[in-house]
């Protein structure tokens, strides 16, 4: 074949290529969501939100490779030694997480369920954002608490560790499979301590009515702010699925609060940071229930909002996107 011919069908396969490739978008958010690989309805409402360059961040964030997060199990072992002891071990790398004082982060290095200091139940696997929860809560030795969202157990052990493992946590389900998995959990972690409760709250609420120092509802939602970890689900959620997640939300969250005894505390958290979710849930939950008001903590690793919500932010912080807010019975 002469060279002529050569460069005539480079030149027909080049612009053969440029007729098939889609023209720009005119839309700057439609650009935005293609260059980050994210939804465009998504991308519209994080710029307008949080404008322009800290939604590009925030969601080049939630696609990066989340780091492998560890909590030492303070009943058996504080976080500098289980440090020395992974890396002792298993030749890991670490170092403390900057805003959970139980937290460190290591290395990726093979499974962590097979390191032996996993075994004797030294730590659990568990984002630096979801240490912040059980803390925002701040159960004390000897309360009653209850975790009616509890599986597979992450924030309820938590709350035991905190607690010394001392007093009562009730761990309610409404999937008795999961909520296995929290007793197994407990069991490897030395803690004796949490008595769980399969069924939805609303059925279990009234049998513990004003019984609790403190409740906590890790509220299932559209899970937006961890896409790091579960990244097809941007491209499953919907709008309209945060109004559902919302009316669902504030069901659990009505029904949880009838358990707590005056004076008590309350925490709200989603993985989510959509206001939907968040915010105007709380403000459905204090208009119906007169008797609860914000108390947001005086002292926190991570300073709150000035309308107490705690916000972690994973370009801002290096965490899961999570948000909590706080309230007290008077």
């Amino acid at each position: 074949m002469s060279a002529f011919v050569n460069a005539v069908l480079r030149s027909f396969t080049r612009r053969g290529a440029r007729e098939r490739e889609p023209a720009p978008s005119r839309n700057p958010n439609d650009a935005l969501a293609a260059r980050c690989s994210f939804p465009t309805w998504l991308a519209e409402r994080w710029v307008e939100r949080y404008g322009r360059a800290d939604a590009e961040a925030l969601m080049r964030a939630l696609n990066e490779r989340p780091p492998l997060t560890l909590r030492a199990n303070r009943l058996r072992i504080t976080r500098d030694a289980l440090g020395r002891r992974l890396a002792d071990e298993d030749g890991l790398d670490w170092r403390p997480t900057r805003l959970a004082p139980e937290g460190l982060v290591v290395g990726h290095a093979g499974a962590p369920g097979e390191w032996r200091a996993f075994a004797d139940g030294s730590f659990a696997v568990q984002d630096e954002a979801s240490m912040l929860i059980a803390r925002m809560l701040a159960p004390d030795p000897g309360a009653t608490i209850a975790d009616v969202c509890a599986a597979p157990g992450t924030k309820t052990t938590h709350l035991a560790e905190l607690m010394d493992n001392r007093g009562r946590i009730l761990a309610f389900d409404r999937e008795p499979v999961r909520l296995a998995r929290v007793a197994e959990a407990a069991t490897r972690l030395g803690i004796s301590i949490i008595d769980t409760r399969d069924g939805p709250v609303e059925g279990l609420a009234p049998s513990f009515r004003g019984a609790c120092d403190g409740v906590l509802v890790d509220a299932p939602c559209s899970n937006l702010g961890v896409l790091r970890r579960n990244p097809e689900v941007k491209w499953r959620r919907q709008p309209s699925d945060l109004a559902l997640a919302s009316r669902r939300q504030s069901e659990i969250l009505g029904a949880a609060a009838t358990m707590v005894r005056p004076g008590g505390r309350l925490v709200y958290a989603t993985c989510s940071l959509e206001p939907e979710e968040n915010e105007e849930v709380a403000r459905g939950f204090l208009a119906a229930n007169q008797d609860f008001a914000t108390d947001p903590p005086a002292e926190f690793p991570l300073p709150l909002d000035a309308d107490g919500w705690l916000r972690c932010l994973p370009h801002r912080h290096g965490t899961d996107g999570f948000s909590a807010l706080r309230f007290r019975r008077a």
